[in-house]
């Protein structure tokens, strides 16, 4: 059953919506997976922060208007689902890769992250970069790391000086002695 013009305004529209509102967005070739899949994809998805839909390619190509055309036909070619990026590429491109593994017929394609195409080999290094939490906590450590050496260095010269100090306090305490008794 054809969609009527206020449906197809209506999906252009949310479409349009979606990509100012996300950072990005990945697309994929769905085919050969079934209902149950897609369903776990979007659950996994949107566990995510993101959301996946099925577009037409004539919405898909009216929603993306500043891609380039070479670029819209290697994202729009064949059945396509996009999945729009939130906050975190990288989780997004996780689960994608990882259905990838399980529906051997799913395909990722490329994506547009902050306007530039990318290409389903930087969608799978993307993939592999570890979580947010665990870049911050390694760029927490390479910036603490200095202050850490520098205060134990620190420490270092002050637990000399005063192992110096004590020790001359001991030899003068030594030489008193003898001379008292």
């Amino acid at each position: 059953m054809p969609i009527s013009r206020q449906k197809k305004e209506e999906i252009l529209a949310d479409l349009k919506a979606a990509l100012g509102e996300a950072g990005g967005a990945l697309f994929t070739d769905f085919r050969g997976v079934d209902v149950a899949g897609m369903t776990d994809l979007r659950a996994k998805l949107r566990a995510e922060g993101s959301r996946y839909v099925v577009a037409k390619r004539t919405l898909a190509e009216r929603a993306l208007t500043e891609a380039p055309a070479e670029t819209l036909n290697t994202l729009l070619d064949g059945a396509t689902g996009i999945a729009f990026v939130g906050e975190e590429p990288v989780a997004v491109a996780k689960v994608l890769v990882d259905f990838r593994k399980e529906y051997g017929s799913f395909v990722i394609k490329g994506g547009l992250l902050g306007g530039e195409f990318i290409g389903p080999e930087k969608i799978g290094a993307l993939a592999k970069t570890p979580p947010r939490e665990v870049l911050l906590a390694t760029l927490f450590a390479a910036m603490k790391s200095p202050h850490t050496s520098l205060a134990a260095v620190l420490a270092g010269t002050i637990r000399k000086a005063v192992a110096t100090l004590a020790a001359v306090a001991d030899k003068k305490r030594e030489e008193e002695a003898p001379a008292e008794a």
